[in-house]
């Protein structure tokens, strides 16, 4: 959620980079406390209605976007006053569709447009992670690099894929599942990052 509810502070750029230790920072967001499951499905139905949907010849639903949901978890050991940190990267990426068979025109067309370049963006990096290349393009765009450290490294990376029941479908089902299939593929190092 961009900080507050003004809509000139919400237009802040979100920027993202990293810190010494390689953990994705974004700039201009808020992070918010939750102490319960309650509390947190309330932020993250917060955060789902901000989410721009419109219809299009393909789906009455359509994601005009990508949907993340950063989960910073603390845990402090009573005993010991040990603290453990991790994080939870949830991203629903919004479909790819083909501008032909979606029909969209103008603005949602730019959107189909941006869209299928991150979602183009996300499988070169998933290619170059299972193929063990020494660079990873994460930098090709905002949303690879939001995600770069929950890809690859000591991460653990789960992708769960909606298929189309239709037949005229049939095409972006497999496309869908071969991109899954890809990232199946991603290894990840069992060493944590203090390990030598």
């Amino acid at each position: 959620l961009a900080k507050g509810s003004d809509s000139k502070v919400r237009q802040k750029a979100l920027n993202i980079r990293q810190d010494k230790s390689g953990s994705v920072i974004i700039e201009n967001l808020t992070e918010e406390p939750c102490r319960s499951a309650d509390e947190l499905s309330n932020v993250l139905a917060r955060g789902n209605d901000q989410r721009t949907v419109a219809a299009t010849a393909m789906n009455s639903e359509s994601s005009r976007s990508h949907l993340v949901l950063v989960i910073r978890i603390q845990s402090t050991n009573k005993e010991t006053k040990e603290v453990l940190k991790g994080k939870i990267l949830i991203v629903d990426l919004a479909g790819s569709e083909r501008l032909k068979k979606s029909q969209t025109t103008a603005d949602m067309q730019k959107e189909s447009i941006e869209i299928n370049k991150s979602l183009t963006a996300l499988g070169d990096v998933i290619e170059a992670l299972t193929k063990s290349q020494k660079q990873i393009p994460y930098r090709n765009h905002r949303l690879t690099q939001l995600m770069q450290d929950s890809l690859g490294g000591t991460a653990k990376t789960l992708m769960f894929v909606n298929c189309s029941p239709a037949n005229s479908n049939c095409d972006e089902t497999v496309m869908s599942l071969k991109y899954a299939a890809r990232a199946k593929k991603i290894t990840n190092s069992t060493k944590g990052p203090n390990s030598s």
